[in-house]
C-alpha cells in the first residue's frame, strides 16, 4: 500500500511539474568553454549563467532548453526566424532590436584588452589597429561604436572566432597579438596562460549591462512582460550568483 501511495505520489508531482510548464523556451548558446559563466560537460551546459537562468524560470511558465550552435552569428539567425527563442547575455542594438525584444538587464559586463607579454602595450583601439596588430573577438558580437567603426575599417586585423577557448590558444601561440573579452572570462584564461595579461594603458573597452534577447518570431510582448517580471523577482539571487565574481 505504501508503495503505491508513493508511486501515486511521484506521478502526480511529475504531471504537476509539466503542468507548470507551459511553454518550453529553446536557449542558443555558441560556448562550450566559457568559464565561469558557461561550460559544456557532454550534453549539460554549466556555469553561473546557467544557474541565473535556472533561478530567473523557476517556478515559472517557462522551462529552459539549451541548445548549441557553432556561432553567435548562428544563434541571432535561428532567433530571427524562431527556431530559438531566447539567448542570454545580449548588448542591445537598434540592429537587433528588429528581429528581437530585449529583457530587462540582469547583470554588467565589462569588455577588457589582453595581449601576449611579447606585444605591445597600446593606448587606444585605433591605436592597436594603425600599428597593423590582430585582434581576437567574438563572431557577432557588440562590443561599442567605435569597434564596430574601426572592424570596418581594419576588417583584416580582425580575427573572428566562435569559443573563447580558442581566442585565448592563438594569443598564447601569438597567432593575434590581443584579444578583447570579458574580465570575469578573462580571469580563468590569464591563470591557464601565464604568457597573457590584461593592458592597463586603456581605457574598458565596453561597459554596459546585457539582457536576455527574446525572438519576435515566437514570443509576444506578454511573453516579454512575465520575463522582466521574474527578472526583478529574482534580483537578490541573481546578485548572489554574480557577486563572488566580481
Amino acid at each position: 500500500m505504501k508503495t503505491l501511495f508513493l508511486a501515486f505520489t511521484t506521478l502526480l508531482f511529475t504531471q504537476f511539474n509539466a503542468l507548470a510548464c507551459t511553454k518550453a523556451l529553446v536557449m542558443g548558446t555558441n560556448e562550450t568553454n566559457w568559464p565561469p559563466y558557461l561550460v559544456k560537460q557532454g550534453d549539460t551546459f554549466l556555469g553561473t549563467e546557467v544557474d541565473a537562468v535556472r533561478a530567473i524560470f523557476k517556478d515559472s511558465k517557462f522551462c529552459i532548453k539549451w541548445t548549441y550552435f557553432p556561432s553567435f552569428s548562428r544563434v541571432q539567425a535561428e532567433l530571427k526566424n524562431g527556431r530559438v527563442d531566447i539567448t542570454y547575455a545580449a548588448s542591445y542594438t537598434e540592429q537587433r532590436a528588429q528581429y528581437a525584444h530585449f529583457s530587462l538587464p540582469y547583470r554588467e559586463e565589462i569588455m577588457l584588452l589582453y595581449k601576449h607579454k611579447d606585444s605591445a602595450d597600446v593606448s587606444s583601439l585605433a591605436d592597436l589597429f594603425s600599428q597593423d596588430f590582430t585582434a581576437g573577438i567574438n563572431r557577432g558580437s557588440f562590443f561599442g561604436d567605435e569597434l564596430e567603426q574601426l572592424k570596418t575599417k581594419y576588417s583584416k586585423q580582425v580575427v573572428l572566432t566562435a569559443q573563447a577557448n580558442n581566442r585565448f590558444s592563438m594569443l598564447d601561440k601569438k597567432r593575434i597579438d590581443y584579444v578583447i573579452e570579458d574580465s570575469v572570462v578573462a580571469q580563468y584564461f590569464v591563470k591557464k596562460h601565464s604568457s597573457i595579461s590584461q593592458v592597463k594603458t586603456i581605457t574598458p573597452i565596453n561597459v554596459n549591462n546585457v539582457h536576455f534577447m527574446l525572438s519576435k518570431k515566437s514570443l509576444t510582448l506578454d511573453d516579454v512582460a512575465t520575463v522582466n517580471q521574474l527578472i526583478t523577482k529574482n534580483e537578490a539571487a541573481i546578485k548572489s550568483i554574480y557577486q563572488p565574481m566580481h
